[in-house]
Protein backbone atom coordinates (compact mmCIF):
# COMPACT_ATOMS: atom_id res chain seq x y z
CA UNK A 1 0.00 0.00 0.00
CA UNK A 2 1.04 3.52 -0.82
CA UNK A 3 2.89 5.39 1.89
CA UNK A 4 2.41 9.10 0.65
CA UNK A 5 1.38 11.73 2.54
CA UNK A 6 -2.87 12.17 3.04
CA UNK A 7 -4.88 14.87 0.97
CA UNK A 8 -5.86 17.32 3.50
CA UNK A 9 -8.82 18.37 1.16
CA UNK A 10 -10.61 14.87 1.78
CA UNK A 11 -10.46 14.12 5.66
CA UNK A 12 -13.11 11.62 5.75
CA UNK A 13 -11.66 9.66 2.58
CA UNK A 14 -8.95 6.85 4.24
CA UNK A 15 -6.12 9.02 5.41
CA UNK A 16 -3.27 6.57 5.52
CA UNK A 17 -2.64 3.11 6.50
CA UNK A 18 -0.07 1.90 8.64
CA UNK A 19 1.39 -1.13 7.91
CA UNK A 20 -2.22 -2.48 6.93
CA UNK A 21 -3.29 -2.11 10.39
CA UNK A 22 -5.24 1.05 10.95
CA UNK A 23 -7.54 2.90 8.08
CA UNK A 24 -9.71 6.01 8.36
CA UNK A 25 -12.54 6.27 6.33
CA UNK A 26 -15.87 7.88 5.05
CA UNK A 27 -18.60 6.44 7.00
CA UNK A 28 -21.49 4.37 5.69
CA UNK A 29 -25.09 4.37 6.41
CA UNK A 30 -27.31 7.16 8.58
CA UNK A 31 -25.13 9.86 10.53
CA UNK A 32 -24.64 9.50 14.35
CA UNK A 33 -25.26 12.53 16.36
CA UNK A 34 -22.27 14.30 17.08
CA UNK A 35 -19.83 12.78 19.97
CA UNK A 36 -17.91 14.70 22.29
CA UNK A 37 -14.29 12.66 21.27
CA UNK A 38 -12.46 11.88 18.22
CA UNK A 39 -9.55 10.14 17.34
CA UNK A 40 -6.26 11.76 17.16
CA UNK A 41 -2.99 10.44 15.84
CA UNK A 42 0.39 11.52 14.23
CA UNK A 43 0.43 11.98 10.79
CA UNK A 44 3.28 13.26 8.08
CA UNK A 45 3.00 15.73 5.57
CA UNK A 46 5.52 17.92 3.26
CA UNK A 47 9.15 17.12 3.75
CA UNK A 48 8.29 15.84 7.41
CA UNK A 49 10.63 13.22 8.66
CA UNK A 50 8.54 9.57 9.11
CA UNK A 51 10.20 7.62 12.03
CA UNK A 52 10.08 3.50 12.40
CA UNK A 53 9.85 1.59 16.11
CA UNK A 54 10.94 2.52 19.22
CA UNK A 55 14.57 1.43 19.68
CA UNK A 56 16.59 -0.10 22.42
CA UNK A 57 13.49 -0.89 24.23
CA UNK A 58 12.12 -4.39 23.80
CA UNK A 59 8.89 -3.76 25.64
CA UNK A 60 7.25 -1.01 23.70
CA UNK A 61 4.33 -2.52 23.72
CA UNK A 62 3.54 -1.54 27.32
CA UNK A 63 3.17 1.72 26.17
CA UNK A 64 -0.51 0.68 25.39
CA UNK A 65 -1.53 -0.63 28.11
CA UNK A 66 -2.25 2.33 30.72
CA UNK A 67 0.72 1.23 33.17
CA UNK A 68 2.90 4.11 34.79
CA UNK A 69 6.32 3.80 32.57
CA UNK A 70 8.82 6.70 34.32
CA UNK A 71 11.73 5.67 35.29
CA UNK A 72 11.51 2.53 32.94
CA UNK A 73 12.58 3.92 29.48
CA UNK A 74 15.81 3.12 28.78
CA UNK A 75 18.10 6.65 28.59
CA UNK A 76 18.98 5.11 24.81
CA UNK A 77 15.80 4.80 23.95
CA UNK A 78 15.00 6.52 20.14
CA UNK A 79 13.16 6.92 16.99
CA UNK A 80 15.22 7.08 14.31
CA UNK A 81 14.65 8.99 10.81
CA UNK A 82 13.33 5.94 8.55
CA UNK A 83 16.28 5.49 5.18
CA UNK A 84 13.94 4.65 3.10
CA UNK A 85 12.47 8.59 3.26
CA UNK A 86 16.34 9.88 3.11
CA UNK A 87 14.88 13.79 2.01
CA UNK A 88 12.56 14.02 5.21
CA UNK A 89 14.21 15.56 7.44
CA UNK A 90 11.74 18.02 8.86
CA UNK A 91 10.67 17.98 12.58
CA UNK A 92 7.15 18.62 13.41
CA UNK A 93 5.20 19.03 16.30
CA UNK A 94 4.46 15.57 16.13
CA UNK A 95 6.27 13.01 15.03
CA UNK A 96 4.53 10.11 12.55
CA UNK A 97 5.79 6.87 13.83
CA UNK A 98 5.18 3.05 13.25
CA UNK A 99 4.03 2.61 16.43
CA UNK A 100 1.16 4.80 16.49
CA UNK A 101 2.55 6.82 19.45
CA UNK A 102 1.97 10.42 20.42
CA UNK A 103 5.31 11.93 19.97
CA UNK A 104 5.14 15.34 20.62
CA UNK A 105 7.69 18.14 21.80
CA UNK A 106 8.16 20.98 24.31
CA UNK A 107 5.59 23.27 22.54
CA UNK A 108 2.88 20.60 22.49
CA UNK A 109 3.83 19.35 26.14
CA UNK A 110 3.27 22.89 27.53
CA UNK A 111 0.04 23.18 25.75
CA UNK A 112 -1.46 20.26 27.49
CA UNK A 113 0.01 21.02 30.61
CA UNK A 114 -1.56 24.64 30.05
CA UNK A 115 -4.87 23.04 29.24
CA UNK A 116 -4.43 20.76 32.50
CA UNK A 117 -4.65 17.06 30.97
CA UNK A 118 -4.47 14.50 33.60
CA UNK A 119 -3.81 10.74 33.52
CA UNK A 120 -0.69 11.24 31.18
CA UNK A 121 2.98 10.92 31.65
CA UNK A 122 5.52 12.70 29.49
CA UNK A 123 8.43 9.72 28.58
CA UNK A 124 11.63 11.45 27.26
CA UNK A 125 13.02 9.59 24.56
CA UNK A 126 15.61 10.59 21.84
CA UNK A 127 15.17 11.21 18.34
CA UNK A 128 17.96 10.53 15.67
CA UNK A 129 18.11 12.02 12.70
CA UNK A 130 19.49 9.56 8.94
CA UNK A 131 23.15 9.28 10.43
CA UNK A 132 22.48 8.20 13.85
CA UNK A 133 22.95 11.68 15.69
CA UNK A 134 20.44 12.96 18.39
CA UNK A 135 18.59 16.13 17.21
CA UNK A 136 18.63 19.19 19.83
CA UNK A 137 14.85 19.26 20.08
CA UNK A 138 13.59 17.18 22.85
CA UNK A 139 10.35 15.06 22.28
CA UNK A 140 8.25 13.02 24.61
CA UNK A 141 6.09 10.05 24.36
CA UNK A 142 2.47 10.53 25.41
CA UNK A 143 1.53 7.31 28.18
CA UNK A 144 -1.47 7.68 28.25
CA UNK A 145 -3.41 5.74 31.80
CA UNK A 146 -5.38 3.81 32.99
CA UNK A 147 -7.13 2.61 30.04
CA UNK A 148 -10.98 3.33 30.07
CA UNK A 149 -13.82 0.76 29.69
CA UNK A 150 -16.38 2.85 27.95
CA UNK A 151 -16.99 0.86 24.31
CA UNK A 152 -20.16 0.67 23.45
CA UNK A 153 -20.47 -3.18 22.57
CA UNK A 154 -24.41 -2.31 21.05
CA UNK A 155 -23.58 -0.22 18.77
CA UNK A 156 -19.29 -0.97 18.17
CA UNK A 157 -19.31 -3.91 15.29
CA UNK A 158 -16.16 -6.23 16.13
CA UNK A 159 -14.71 -9.41 16.45
CA UNK A 160 -13.07 -10.88 19.90
CA UNK A 161 -9.73 -11.57 19.53
CA UNK A 162 -9.33 -15.37 19.58
CA UNK A 163 -5.76 -14.86 21.50
CA UNK A 164 -6.71 -12.43 23.64
CA UNK A 165 -10.72 -12.32 23.79
CA UNK A 166 -10.93 -8.89 26.13
CA UNK A 167 -9.37 -7.52 23.07
CA UNK A 168 -12.07 -6.21 19.99
CA UNK A 169 -10.27 -6.67 16.39
CA UNK A 170 -11.92 -6.34 13.12
CA UNK A 171 -13.66 -2.64 14.51
CA UNK A 172 -15.98 -0.68 13.25
CA UNK A 173 -18.53 2.18 13.57
CA UNK A 174 -16.75 2.54 17.00
CA UNK A 175 -19.12 3.76 19.35
CA UNK A 176 -18.37 4.72 23.54
CA UNK A 177 -20.69 5.44 25.96
CA UNK A 178 -19.65 8.77 26.98
CA UNK A 179 -21.11 8.71 30.63
CA UNK A 180 -18.30 5.82 31.44
CA UNK A 181 -15.91 8.70 30.36
CA UNK A 182 -14.52 10.37 33.67
CA UNK A 183 -15.16 14.22 32.66
CA UNK A 184 -11.26 14.68 34.39
CA UNK A 185 -9.85 12.16 30.30
CA UNK A 186 -9.28 13.93 27.64
CA UNK A 187 -6.87 12.19 25.98
CA UNK A 188 -6.91 8.47 26.72
CA UNK A 189 -6.67 5.20 25.06
CA UNK A 190 -9.48 2.28 25.68
CA UNK A 191 -9.13 -0.82 27.67
CA UNK A 192 -10.39 -3.15 24.60
CA UNK A 193 -9.33 -1.22 21.24
CA UNK A 194 -5.72 -0.04 22.58
CA UNK A 195 -4.55 0.91 19.51
CA UNK A 196 -7.13 3.87 19.45
CA UNK A 197 -6.10 7.31 20.91
CA UNK A 198 -9.26 9.45 21.86
CA UNK A 199 -9.22 13.31 22.59
CA UNK A 200 -12.37 15.15 23.86
CA UNK A 201 -13.38 17.35 20.87
CA UNK A 202 -12.82 20.83 22.72
CA UNK A 203 -9.56 20.24 23.20
CA UNK A 204 -8.46 18.94 19.72
CA UNK A 205 -10.21 21.86 18.50
CA UNK A 206 -7.83 23.94 20.64
CA UNK A 207 -4.87 22.06 19.49
CA UNK A 208 -5.45 22.54 15.96
CA UNK A 209 -5.77 26.21 16.24
CA UNK A 210 -2.71 26.50 17.83
CA UNK A 211 -1.33 25.53 14.48
CA UNK A 212 0.63 22.07 15.90
CA UNK A 213 2.22 20.15 12.91
CA UNK A 214 1.82 16.30 12.57
CA UNK A 215 -1.98 15.68 14.58
CA UNK A 216 -4.61 13.97 12.64
CA UNK A 217 -8.41 14.72 13.99
CA UNK A 218 -11.18 12.05 12.79
CA UNK A 219 -14.47 10.87 13.75
CA UNK A 220 -14.56 7.68 15.94
CA UNK A 221 -17.35 6.29 12.28
CA UNK A 222 -13.82 6.51 11.10
CA UNK A 223 -11.72 4.13 12.59
CA UNK A 224 -11.47 0.68 11.29
CA UNK A 225 -8.63 -1.77 12.20
CA UNK A 226 -8.17 -5.24 12.09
Amino acid sequence: MSDEAPDKTALHEVLYNLDGQLKLRRPTGPTTPTMNYVLIESTYEGDAARFGNLQNYDDRFELRKGIPLTGRIPSDAAYRMRDDYPDNIELHESLYNLDRQLVVNEKVKAFLDAEGIQHVEYLPMKVLNHKGREVKERYFIINMLPLVDCIDLEQTQYERNPLAPKKLMEVSNLTVIEEKIPADFQLFRMDQVQSAILIRRSLAEKLKAAGFRGFNIAELSEFDAA
